[in-house]
């Protein structure tokens, strides 16, 4: 078993070594390029079109997963935002006061009352250039937090763009797949009259079977009127009455007589 694997393997190995150096693949990726086109040719231009209107809808999901992280910055940007203004007060208020610091020890050198008590300057030296080294330092973080806000705004920036282009997208997308499919409808029905929708000879069959059939009903109808036309058909005229035989003139003209004159009464 193992060496038929072996066996196998180098023989694949050669086959694509072979296909490598001459044009055998090449002619390979050919055909089976063909072979996809026209396998694609074979679809349906109405499935294609309800296959391409799913992969539209499917865009949904990915503007979904797009517009949570938007919104996820914006927030985490309002909120940053608030932070940054909140630190840069409290740095804006601490040198205030440091400032007022200064400007009292200018005027007592020796020094000062801090909350009723009796600070030395030099104290309050060394204590000033510790709070200015904290306050320079909350400025630093103060800038440094800008520059992280410049960069998640110009990301969101980014990524509202990118959302505006796959919605404009989506929509164009629809636009055109709206618009094949009013072609696609045109189509069928300017084929109506071109391309035949049932069998022709099963038509023609039925046509000669209906003929066929009234040929043979008008046979026997006449072949009837034939045989029973003089019973059944027998026109009857108006009959006239005929006179009534004179007698009298047929005996009085054989026995050489002349007729009686007739009066109003034997008229």
């Amino acid at each position: 078993m193992k060496k038929l694997l072996i066996i196998g393997t180098v023989g694949a190995v050669a086959l694509i070594a072979i296909a490598a150096k001459t044009n055998a693949w090449s002619y390979v990726k050919t055909a089976f390029g063909q072979v996809s086109a026209e396998a694609k040719d074979q679809v349906p231009i109405k499935f294609e079109l309800d296959r391409i209107r799913n992969e539209i809808a499917e865009m949904d999901s990915d503007i979904s997963k797009m517009v949570r992280p938007i919104a996820e910055y914006r927030v985490a940007i309002i909120k940053m935002k608030k932070d940054i203004a909140k630190t840069q007060e409290n740095v804006d208020k601490r040198k205030s006061v440091l400032l007022g610091y200064v400007e009292e020890l200018d005027a007592n050198p020796k020094e000062i009352d801090i909350d009723g008590r009796k600070v030395p300057a030099e104290h309050v030296r060394r204590q000033l250039q510790r709070d200015m080294e904290g306050v320079k330092n909350l400025e630093k973080f103060v800038k440094v937090q800008q520059q992280v806000l410049e960069a998640k705004e110009q990301a969101l920036r980014a990524s509202q763009e990118q959302l505006a282009k796959v919605v404009t997208k989506k929509d164009d997308y629809k636009i055109r797949l709206a618009q094949l499919e009013a072609e696609e409808e045109s189509l069928k029905v300017a084929s109506i009259g071109t391309e035949p929708k049932f069998d022709s000879s099963r038509t023609t069959h039925i046509e000669d079977s209906l003929a066929s059939v009234e040929l043979r009903i008008d046979v026997q109808r006449k072949m009837l009127e034939a045989r029973n036309g003089e019973l059944a058909n027998v026109s009857l005229p108006e009959r006239t009455q005929p006179n009534p035989a004179d007698l009298e003139a047929v005996r009085a003209y054989l026995q050489g007589n002349e007729p009686p004159a007739k009066t109003a009464s034997n008229k």
